[in-house]
């Protein structure tokens, strides 16, 4: 969990750049209510929680990099919107049971094991209400850096970022449509709908979006 603190801290994926949501949450937008309470997980600077506000829903985002929240309280500022955000880890969500609508993590509680990725699901399901929805995102094995690095377990690799001149450990679990069906089926989640979505710019990234209901 620590990699993903000092990665954002020291700007280093360049993601706090991005301003516009992601086309899986333009999507995912169509499906709710308005004025529900939803919780973005891992929200960095906040450019998915802008668009939903801008959509005429509340939003709480939670992140575990100060350096990015402040990111997301400047432009909450600038834009009058009314998100609130929170500084905290997706392992140990600082919220009641069945407190949130809905609740979406969008590239983020796929970089870590497998173990932290069940902890983080189990913590999102606790915190939204029964027929609630939530998104998530998942590696796929056709990513880039599928196989990069030490393999740790079936599909989960070990690989190490120089960050601040520390060499800072990275483990990435990948995963098959079967895999995610599996763990989704065992968490007690029922599975709406689920895509693999590629991009390919130097390399070529992949990633599962799926829709999920408590």
């Amino acid at each position: 969990m620590k990699h993903l603190k000092e990665l954002y801290d020291t700007r280093y994926s360049q993601t706090w750049e991005i301003r516009e949501p992601a086309d899986h949450i333009v999507d995912f937008a169509r499906t709710l209510k308005k004025a529900v309470l939803i919780l973005d997980v891992g929200c960095g600077a906040g450019r998915n929680s802008f668009f939903l506000a801008r959509e005429g829903l509340h939003l709480i985002g939670l992140d575990i990099s100060l350096n990015a929240l402040k990111l997301a309280s400047e432009r909450n500022q600038k834009e009058k919107t009314q998100c609130i955000f929170v500084i905290g880890t997706f392992l140990n969500l600082p919220f009641s049971e069945g407190r949130f609508d809905a609740a979406f993590s969008s590239y983020a509680i796929e970089n870590v094991s497998l173990e932290n990725i069940k902890r983080a699901l189990s913590e999102m399901k606790r915190v939204v209400k029964k027929g609630g929805m939530m998104l998530i995102t998942l590696h796929s094995p056709k990513h880039w850096r599928f196989r990069q690095g030490k393999e740790i377990a079936n599909h989960e690799f070990l690989t190490f970022q120089m960050i601040k001149n520390k060499k800072v450990e990275i483990v990435t679990h990948f995963f098959d449509k079967e895999e995610a069906e599996r763990l989704f089926q065992n968490l007690g989640l029922k599975l709406l709908s689920i895509r693999e979505v590629l991009r390919t710019d130097e390399k070529q990234r992949a990633h599962w979006i799926a829709i999920l209901e408590k």
